[in-house]
């Protein structure tokens, strides 16, 4: 495993270095003043506030996932032990942590995984759509910056933080079909960034990290904003036994029997998934009552929230592995890992599975599908007015039709939901819109 400081901290094109902050603390910066990052804002994590809720955005998200991880991180920096074991720990990068927690969701397009479905979907015979993987695109080669090259020119260190999937896509390997970290069209900067990597080690100790601070922060603020929305009956789950055995058998594919386990799930065992609901709804959640919006109950939630956060910090450590053994880099607690899960399961029962919501994806659904035709034909008829200036210059530059579909794929993926919405009206003639209004170039 590299851990020579000018190999971690090189960038793909090299730079005069910073003179009053590290190199990945400049990452950070940058990523954060992006306008790739800013557009998180409009873009929901599951759902989009309404009038008396507010959720969560991609944005907020995403702030959350850094602190955490930065936290996670020091914390693990501060407890590092002497000698040899202790190498990895002692060149884990803060700053690079915090940098890829706030660019993990970078490429999510709008209406979250509908969209990956339906972007994967046109995308099949040219390389696919996958969020991680458009998130490197995006800091690697699409965003924007004063620079003389593409994307945001991160350092190596913080590029492998951000490759929860460190691999290219492989159709004959299942668990790499699904998820991956980089187009094959983007292989020269991911060779680059995994230049001196360990395969037997295969994420970065930044990337763990990372993605723990991730599914921590969506399985407890996602409860708390659909607890405080009326959406996840928490007050039921912890006093009314039928409530709980009717979540709980959700999370097996063969329901009251409990013996197959979703395979959202991953490698849980059915014991320890109840073993999970039974710590979390028989002590570790303590709620009687629908939310009202009481300042006593608002006092209680926050409390409980931010204990059981506490909780999954600690539960992940480093690991004394030896360099080659083929071991994870972390160790994370199995029964906190268990609880997280269902929290996060919370969502998928009583949100993501409501009908309404799937009304409202629908309609999602149909304006993803909708632009990419629309844009589609418009690249057909060489109307490339019809794009930002950006994208005309990049689809003049693409010589075959896979390169030119990737460019509208690029275009789509980078719109807030409102403007995919808004252009999607106008092209479809349902709103006029104004020659004056540039909403749509």
């Amino acid at each position: 495993m590299w851990l020579a400081e000018e190999h971690r901290w090189a960038r793909y094109v090299n730079e005069k270095p910073p003179t009053a902050r590290s190199e990945t603390a400049r990452d950070r910066d940058r990523i954060l003043y992006s306008s790739a990052f800013l557009r998180l804002s409009g873009i929901t994590q599951v759902a989009s506030t309404e009038i008396g809720a507010t959720f969560h955005s991609r944005l907020t998200h995403s702030l959350k996932v850094a602190q955490m991880a930065r936290r996670l991180a020091e914390s693990m920096k501060a407890a590092a032990p002497a000698g040899v074991a202790g190498r990895v720990v002692r060149a884990l990068d803060v700053e690079a942590v915090e940098a890829a927690a706030l660019a993990h969701d970078i490429g999510h397009p709008p209406f979250g995984h509908l969209a990956e479905e339906e972007l994967n979907h046109v995308t099949q015979a040219f390389g696919g759509f996958e969020g991680n993987a458009q998130s490197f695109r995006v800091v690697t080669r699409l965003s924007l910056r004063s620079g003389p090259y593409d994307g945001l020119n991160l350092t190596r260190q913080t590029l492998n933080g951000l490759l929860k999937y460190p691999w290219l896509r492989d159709l004959d390997h299942p668990d790499r079909e699904a998820k991956w970290g980089a187009y094959h069209a983007d292989g020269a900067v991911f060779e680059w960034v995994r230049d001196g990597r360990d395969d037997a080690h295969p994420r970065s100790l930044e990337a763990e990290l990372m993605d723990w601070a991730d599914d921590v922060t969506y399985a407890v603020h996602d409860m708390e904003d659909f607890y405080r929305a009326g959406l996840v009956p928490l007050d039921r789950l912890c006093s009314n036994p039928t409530e709980r055995d009717r979540f709980v058998d959700s999370l097996f594919v063969d329901g009251s029997t409990r013996k197959k386990v979703r395979p959202r799930l991953g490698n849980l065992k059915p014991s320890e998934l109840e073993r999970a609901a039974k710590a979390l709804f028989d002590g570790l959640l303590d709620l009687d009552e629908a939310y009202t919006g009481d300042p006593l109950q608002k006092r209680k939630l926050k409390q409980q929230s931010s204990a059981l956060i506490g909780q999954y910090m600690s539960a992940i450590s480093a690991a004394p592995v030896a360099p080659g053994s083929g071991e994870r880099l972390v160790t994370i607690d199995a029964r906190k890992r268990a609880q997280v899960a269902v929290l996060k399961e919370l969502t998928w029962f009583y949100v993501i599975n409501r009908p309404s919501l799937a009304v409202l994806q629908q309609g999602q659904r149909q304006v993803i599908i909708g632009l990419f035709a629309a844009y589609k034909d418009a690249v057909e008829r060489d109307q490339l007015r019809l794009f930002p200036p950006f994208e005309q210059q990049r689809l003049r530059a693409a010589r075959t039709e896979p390169a030119r579909l990737r460019v509208i794929v690029d275009y789509i993926a980078s719109m807030t939901e409102e403007r995919a919405v808004e252009i999607y009206r106008r092209m479809s003639g349902v709103s006029s819109g104004s020659l004056l209004d540039a909403a749509a170039g």
